[in-house]
């Protein structure tokens, strides 16, 4: 490759207009590579670059386009006017532009972050050179595409309150949720994303609550547990193998999405659901029936019944609640409501007052159990 770009861009353009219209593109891209190869450029080779590049762009098909997009956006100097007009053509070659381009204003930036097209948006948050105010801006934005660009983006700088915003909504995004839990070690803040983390991770999360609740090295108390007949009603659904009603009856006892309550029943490891019979208070002689009669996968491996009914003996109620709370965004109004409208019938209904309140439902005992838990 000669050392004089000039010449041979020169040489290039000169025959240009001889070559049939099917080899405009190989061109155009011969020519950007030929450009992209050196740092710095003279006048001379940006201007004729850009008068032989602005006649074969707008011609130029959606790949071609692209790859010229990737190389002008590793070159300082690359000729503004061209930059815009492939901006003007939007779709991947502008994605492109945004996604690497240090020339991009940081107001245009900014702009996209806060209320530009979602595609766009989520082009700036896999750039390497994000700022703090452009990550909170995207972390606030409620397309999930966005959300999953910017948590994959290991040099975004999010700070906690940006990962706090995302990690709720990795409960229901799983694709979310590990690629917030390969950012960093778990926090607290990463509770809500208990399913879609790894052994070690779990069992992290979980210290990271007892620390919080307890203290270090302070053994907890058992806490109270569920009157004999709701334990027998929980017992009595688990083992009819009905996992749907079992997850509505779970779902009711702990005020939740009865969509997030199948999870945890389902969840492999059983350490989920481990954690939600605490919470309920159900008696540990009771979950470990459920788990050998009606979750085989669990019966027969003896590291995960083990590791479920060694959480009986070092995570209270207290903390148990709030962990699954987390996991199941239980609290908030919308889970609240919609676990009352949808438990109709599971197969062995709870017991509901007349008002049908469910505050009416719980013992009184189980009531004074849970404040004291």
């Amino acid at each position: 490759m000669p050392t004089d770009i000039y010449a041979r861009l020169r040489d290039l353009a000169a025959s240009a207009e001889a070559k049939p219209s099917e080899m405009r593109p190989v061109l155009l891209r011969v020519t950007t590579d030929l450009f992209a190869l050196h740092p710095q450029h003279s006048t001379e080779e940006i201007h004729l670059y850009e008068e032989m590049a602005g006649k074969l762009i707008d011609s130029a098909d959606e790949a071609t386009l692209t790859h010229v997009a990737r190389k002008l956006s590793l070159c300082a100097d690359a000729p503004p006017s061209l930059v815009k007009r492939i901006r003007a053509r939007g779709g991947e070659p502008e994605r492109e532009i945004f996604r690497v381009d240090p020339q991009i204003e940081w107001r245009d930036l900014r702009h996209v972050a806060a209320s530009g097209p979602c595609d766009l948006a989520c082009a700036v948050a896999a750039r390497a050179d994000l700022d703090r105010e452009v990550a909170r801006l995207l972390s606030a934005r409620p397309e999930r595409e966005i959300a999953r660009a910017l948590a994959a983006n290991r040099l975004a700088p999010l700070n906690a309150d940006s990962l706090r915003a995302l990690a709720p909504r990795g409960r229901d995004d799983s694709a979310l949720a590990r690629a917030l839990l390969d950012r960093c070690a778990p926090t607290l803040d990463f509770l809500p994303l208990y399913l879609a983390a790894d052994p070690r991770e779990r069992a992290k999360l979980i210290a990271l609550a007892l620390e919080a609740s307890i203290g270090p090295g302070v053994r907890p108390a058992t806490g109270d547990v569920l009157d004999d007949e709701t334990a027998a009603r929980i017992e009595a659904t688990a083992l009819q193998q009905k996992r749907a009603a079992f997850a509505l009856l779970l779902a009711d006892r702990l005020q939740c999405d009865s969509l997030r309550a199948r999870r945890i029943v389902e969840d492999e490891r059983g350490d989920a659901l481990a954690l939600a019979f605490i919470a309920i208070g159900l008696p540990q002689a009771v979950a470990a029936r459920i788990f050998l009669i009606a979750f085989p996968r669990i019966a027969l491996s003896p590291e995960l019944f083990e590791r479920a009914m060694a959480l009986f003996q070092s995570v209270p109620r207290r903390v148990a609640s709030r962990i699954v709370e987390a996991i199941t965004g239980a609290g908030r109004p919308e889970a609240a409501n919609f676990a009352r409208g949808a438990l109709k019938n599971p197969g062995a209904p709870a017991q509901r007052g007349q008002t049908g309140q469910r505050g009416a439902s719980t013992p009184a005992s189980d009531r004074r159990n849970n404040g004291a838990a």
